[in-house]
């Protein structure tokens, strides 16, 4: 009984110690500690939960699902955070499906499942150019190198806890690492980076450094560093040492005068830090009060003195509830950063943030080769096509290398083109006013088409879009068109119908309404069942227009004898007359009848020449407008519409 309490006390005493360790972010010599506690049969969700956060934390994420899944298993009243890292962890792994189930659940459960649904719709689509080639960089170390960033037009600024001296003095608990440097490295042509250099002067402390951007004219860097300066180690009121973004100035070939911003807080981190092509923004990361997830990307104004104005959060539309970091503006103004927040590989995704041809912004994953199962950041391109990617695949040890990316500028929009042509007439139809939609039914542009008919537009290529003709005159009619994706034009052609035209006496009414022929069987004035629907459109104009009067013509073809065939007709054209006056309720005063044997064929062949076809076309009936009142003989009708 003695030896059991003892047992269970030292039990207790080392998940104290290892809960220490874990509290002041030593991973590693907490992952040491909870394992032992594991191979000596203690067991509980909470220390399963714990280490599987000392690998998921130093991106092991094969090992944070082990860990992850024995948490699940012991309880599932976990913290809601756990949800987020299972299902980042399983996406890793390939398990989709399940990868999303606890996405949906991490979502809800903070009250934004409305936006799970959204983030998780969908395949992931690729912009036209977006098209890359990788390679490694060719320096990397046996540990972390990462965040590359341009310095003047043929060098880089990276991160890395390479050790340049002869013996490693400290180390990192968190990683295990050494302390995070500074270093610079020349850009090779084809993209590789030359021997590296650590940066002279007082940027390097005896702390973590990391991810720096430095002004277009060289002279100014700003970096992420540990709350440490002036030899003092800071801790905010929670007793840690959070991230704080500093600024030196370089004083011949060394980088002096460190100041720290006044961005910063004691209490929070602050890093990353990222400049607009014209140096009058600084993007940065933060965890500071009001945060939409557990790091946001914001910015901030840099006077003309060097002071900086009101921050400014990016917003719902960039920030998730999960992690956003490591900004990058490029020469174009397109903004690219890292998330696990949206819809993504696993790890952290790049994504770029540009806008389209109506001013609104479009959030793109990258795709592959960019992104992978694990954690992308740290992408930076130049307009050259020459750019850098960090990223941690393929690392059985969690560590970052950094990657040479070639590709071309991506096509933030496609063309469409058309023309519009009368379907009667097939003229181009000019100054003709169009409406195009996108596929939430919003208006995002309305143009006018060309004295040719024509028109072109620049439009988001993975969107659909419906285009609709506004002039008055023709039919309305909505065309809708896919999205363009690799195509950089599509081109279109869009016939119109008329819905207003002049009718005038002596107009045929058959070409006008694109009537079928109202045709008669030999020998027969019976009007026929397939006929009955073109002759209720006649019925239906002269219900519309009560000053339309209109003739029946009525024909047959040339067998049987001249006297025979003017009856037939005859008979054919009171049949057709009787059919509209008593079906369609019209006054027999406006309907007049008349038949014109075999005068008029509609195929001019000898009897014994004409097929059947040829004699079946030329039995029928047609409809001509005509005026009642001899006054109005010259006069037009007033359009239909």
């Amino acid at each position: 009984m003695v030896a059991y309490s003892f047992c269970v006390w030292s039990q207790d005493g080392q998940k104290e110690r290892a809960d220490k360790a874990y509290s002041k972010t030593a991973y590693i010599d907490a992952a040491k500690r909870y394992q032992s506690l594991i191979d000596q049969g203690y067991e509980s969700a909470d220390l399963y939960g714990k280490l599987g956060d000392t690998y998921y934390l130093n991106s092991k994420y094969k090992e944070a699902l082990t860990n992850y899944e024995k948490m699940f298993r012991l309880s599932t009243a976990v913290a809601v955070e756990y949800l987020f890292r299972y299902s980042q962890c399983l996406r890793i792994s390939g398990d989709e499906k399940k990868a999303d189930k606890y996405l949906n659940k991490f979502f809800k459960s903070i009250g934004v499942d409305h936006q799970s649904a959204e983030r998780l719709a969908g395949e992931i689509k690729t912009l036209p150019g977006q098209k890359y080639n990788l390679d490694d960089v060719g320096i990397n170390s046996k540990h972390a190198d990462f965040g590359a960033a341009f310095y003047g037009d043929d060098q880089v600024i990276f991160t890395s806890a390479r050790d340049t001296g002869l013996f490693v003095t400290r180390i990192d608990k968190w990683s295990g690492m050494p302390f995070l440097k500074l270093y610079s490295a020349h850009i090779n042509p084809d993209g590789t980076l030359g021997e590296a250099e650590k940066l002279k002067g007082k940027v390097n402390s005896r702390f973590h450094q990391s991810t720096a951007a430095v002004t277009q004219d060289g002279k100014t860097i700003y970096f992420t560093r540990n709350n440490f300066n002036n030899g003092k180690f800071g801790r905010g009121k929670d007793g840690f040492n959070h991230l704080k973004i500093y600024r030196a100035t370089l004083v011949g070939s060394k980088w002096k005068n460190v100041e720290e911003l006044s961005i910063n807080s004691d209490d929070y981190s602050t890093a990353h830090p990222a400049l607009s092509p014209d140096g009058k923004y600084l993007y940065f990361v933060s965890n500071r009060p009001g945060v939409i997830g557990d790091s946001d990307i914001f910015r901030v104004p840099i006077k003309r003195d060097g002071d900086l104005g009101e921050v400014e959060n990016l917003g719902p539309e960039i920030n998730t509830p999960a992690k956003e970091s490591f900004p990058f503006v490029d020469q174009g103004g397109n903004l690219y950063f890292s998330s696990n927040g949206h819809r993504g590989f696993g790890g952290l995704d790049v994504f770029v943030v540009t806008k389209d041809s109506f001013g609104k912004n479009r959030i793109v994953n990258l795709n592959h080769p960019i992104n992978s199962a694990y954690d992308d950041f740290g992408f930076v391109m130049r307009n050259d096509g020459i750019g850098f990617l960090s990223s941690n695949r393929d690392q059985a040890n969690g560590f970052d290398n950094i990657y040479s990316v070639q590709g071309d500028k991506i096509e933030t929009f496609a063309t469409l083109k058309g023309q519009i042509l009368d379907s009667v007439s097939t003229l181009p139809i000019g100054r003709l006013d169009i409406e195009l939609s996108d596929d939430t039914n919003e208006v995002v542009a309305t143009l006018q088409t060309d004295v040719n008919g024509g028109f072109e537009i620049e439009v988001w290529p993975l969107d659909s879009y419906k285009l609709k003709i506004l002039t008055e005159g023709y039919e309305q009619q909505e065309l809708s068109i896919s999205p363009l994706a690799d195509q950089k034009t599509k081109a279109i052609t869009l016939n119109l119908v008329k819905d207003t035209f002049e009718l005038k006496q002596g107009d045929e009414l058959t070409k006008q309404l694109k009537l079928n022929p109202i045709y008669f069987e030999f020998d027969g004035f019976v009007v026929q069942k397939v006929s009955e629907k073109e002759l209720a459109k006649v019925i239906t104009l002269l219900k519309k227009y009560p000053r339309l009067n209109i003739e029946v013509h009525s024909h047959t073809d040339s067998r049987g004898s001249s006297e025979y065939n003017q009856w037939l007709s005859d008979k054919r054209a009171q049949a057709t007359v009787a059919f509209m006056v008593i079906k369609g309720a019209i006054n027999k005063d406006r309907v007049q009848g008349k038949g014109h044997g075999e005068s008029m064929p509609l195929i001019d062949c000898e009897t014994e020449d004409c097929g059947v076809e040829e004699h079946r076309l030329n039995r029928r009936s047609e409809f001509r407008i005509v005026t009642k009142n001899r006054f109005f003989f010259n006069d037009s009708i007033p359009k239909l519409k």
